[in-house]
C-alpha cells in the first residue's frame, strides 16, 4: 500500500464511509466530520506500514475514524464547545427533496426521531448501532473497529436496539 496510486484508490473507495461515520459519530457536526475524515486518511498514509492485514482496509480506516472522533469530541467537551445536533447526513445527490406532503413530513419526523434516539444512546451502544445500521458491518468487524470482542458488540447492539425501540415506540403508528 506504499504506492500513492493505490492509496488514492483506497481513499476514493472509502472516503464516503469514513466521512459519514465521522458525521454520525460527531452528532452531525459537518466541519468536524470533514476534519476527521481528512485526518483519518493522513494518519492512514503516515501509518500505512503498520497495517497488518488482520482486518480489511475499510475496518482499519473506520477504527482510525472512530478513535479520532472520540478524541475530537473529548477535546470539544473539555473546551465546552457546543456540538450541533445531527442533520440527516444523507448526501444531496441521493435525491433529497423538500417535504411537500404529509407523508414526507411524517418520514422526516421519523428519521429525526431515530437520529435523536441513536444520539441519546450511551457511547459504546451508539457506536455499535451506527456501525451496524449505517455501515452494515458484521459484529466481528465492529469488534475490530472498536477494539472490543464480537460478543461485546452483539450485547451492546442488543441493548441499543431495546433502547431504540423504547424511545421510538411513541412515534411508531399502529397499522
Amino acid at each position: 500500500m506504499g504506492d500513492r496510486a493505490a492509496f488514492s484508490a483506497l481513499v476514493r473507495e472509502h472516503q464516503r464511509s469514513v466521512f459519514f461515520l465521522a458525521l454520525r459519530l460527531s452528532r452531525g457536526d459537518e466541519q468536524l466530520a470533514r476534519d476527521v475524515a481528512q485526518k483519518t486518511f493522513l494518519q492512514a498514509w503516515a501509518r500505512r506500514a503498520s497495517f497488518r492485514g488482520e482486518s480489511s482496509y475499510k475496518t482499519w480506516l473506520l477504527r482510525i475514524t472512530s478513535n479520532l472522533c472520540s478524541n475530537e469530541l473529548r477535546r470539544a467537551w473539555r473546551q465546552r464547545e457546543l456540538v450541533p445536533q445531527a442533520p440527516d447526513g444523507a448526501p444531496a445527490e441521493l435525491g433529497r427533496t423538500d417535504p411537500t406532503s404529509d407523508a414526507d413530513l411524517d418520514e422526516q419526523a421519523r428519521r429525526q426521531a431515530l437520529r435523536d434516539a441513536v444520539h441519546a444512546l450511551p457511547d459504546r451502544q451508539r457506536r455499535v448501532a451506527i456501525l451496524r445500521l449505517y455501515e452494515d458491518l458484521a459484529f466481528g468487524e465492529i469488534a475490530d473497529v472498536l477494539g472490543i470482542t464480537a460478543n461485546n458488540a452483539k450485547v451492546s447492539f442488543h441493548h441499543a436496539v431495546k433502547k431504540l425501540r423504547a424511545a421510538l415506540e411513541p412515534t411508531v403508528e399502529a397499522p
